[in-house]
C-alpha cells in the first residue's frame, strides 16, 4: 500500500470536481477545512452541523468521539472546537438541501449515512474508497487517502500562522509537537528544490592569472602569501 501523501491545492480542485454526490463532496471539504480525522468526521450528526437552518459556528466534537477519547488517557484529550469557514458552510448547505430539501434537518441523523447499510454510517473503508477512487478518476498520483485531507489542513494552518508549530499543534489537537512536525515533514521534491535554488556562484576576490587566484592588494599583510624571493 502506498504512503498517504499531501494534496497540492490544484489537486484538491481536481479531486472535488470528480465528486458528483453532495455527501462525498462534503466529506472531502470538511476534511480539508476542519482537519478532523476521518473517524471523527464519520461520527457527525446533522445537529452538530446545522442550527436554525444555518451551518453551526463553531463545530464542536466531544471528547468521546476523538482519537484516544475513550481510552485510559482520555482525561488528556479535550473536546475540539473548529470554526466553519465559507467553503465548509457552502458544502453543508448544499448537502442539507439535497438531503432534506426545504424542510428542517433531522438533528439526530448521521451526516455520512451509508446508502447500502442505512441507517448505518459509512465505514472507514468506504470513506477510503470514496477518496482514493476520486483521486484515481482525477488522474492524481497514488497516495491520496482520507488522511491526506488532514495533512493538507495541517500544512495550510502552518503556513497561515507564519510557521507557528505550537499554534498548528493546538488547532490539530495533537498531544505532542513531534506528531505535528511529522505531519509537516517536507517532501523530497521540496528538499531538492531548496538545494537547486541556492545556485550560488563562488565569491572570487583579487586577480585570476594562469588559473591561480592572487589575493587583493588591500588584504592585511598577515594574510598575504610570503614572496618567493624571501629566504628562511
Amino acid at each position: 500500500m502506498s504512503t498517504t501523501r499531501y494534496i497540492q491545492p490544484a489537486e484538491r480542485e481536481l479531486l472535488l470536481q470528480t465528486l458528483a454526490i453532495p455527501r462525498d463532496r462534503l466529506l472531502v471539504v470538511l476534511g480539508l477545512n476542519t482537519g478532523l480525522r476521518i473517524s471523527e468526521l464519520l461520527t457527525l450528526n446533522w445537529g452538530q452541523l446545522v442550527r436554525n437552518g444555518e451551518p453551526t459556528a463553531p463545530l464542536e466534537v466531544s471528547r468521546r468521539f476523538l482519537k484516544g477519547g475513550r481510552g485510559r488517557a482520555r482525561k488528556q484529550v479535550c473536546s475540539r472546537r473548529v470554526p466553519l469557514n465559507a467553503a465548509a458552510a457552502a458544502a453543508i448547505k448544499e448537502f442539507a438541501s439535497a438531503r432534506f430539501g426545504s424542510g428542517p434537518v433531522d438533528r439526530d441523523a448521521a451526516v455520512f449515512a451509508s446508502r447500502k447499510h442505512y441507517p448505518g454510517v459509512l465505514s472507514r473503508r468506504q470513506a477510503h474508497t470514496i477518496v482514493s477512487g476520486a483521486a484515481l478518476r482525477a488522474g492524481l498520483a497514488e497516495g491520496v487517502a482520507p488522511h491526506s485531507l488532514r495533512r493538507a489542513f495541517a500544512r495550510d494552518v502552518y503556513a497561515a500562522t507564519n510557521h507557528d508549530l505550537v499554534a498548528t499543534q493546538t488547532i490539530l489537537g495533537h498531544a505532542s509537537l513531534l506528531t505535528t512536525a511529522h505531519y509537516l515533514r517536507p517532501r523530497q521534491e521540496e528538499l531538492d528544490q531548496v538545494v537547486l535554488n541556492l545556485a550560488l556562484a563562488p565569491v572570487v576576490t583579487g586577480d585570476i592569472r594562469d588559473g591561480r587566484i592572487s589575493p587583493p592588494c588591500n588584504l592585511p599583510a598577515k594574510f598575504k602569501k610570503p614572496s618567493a624571493s624571501l629566504n628562511f
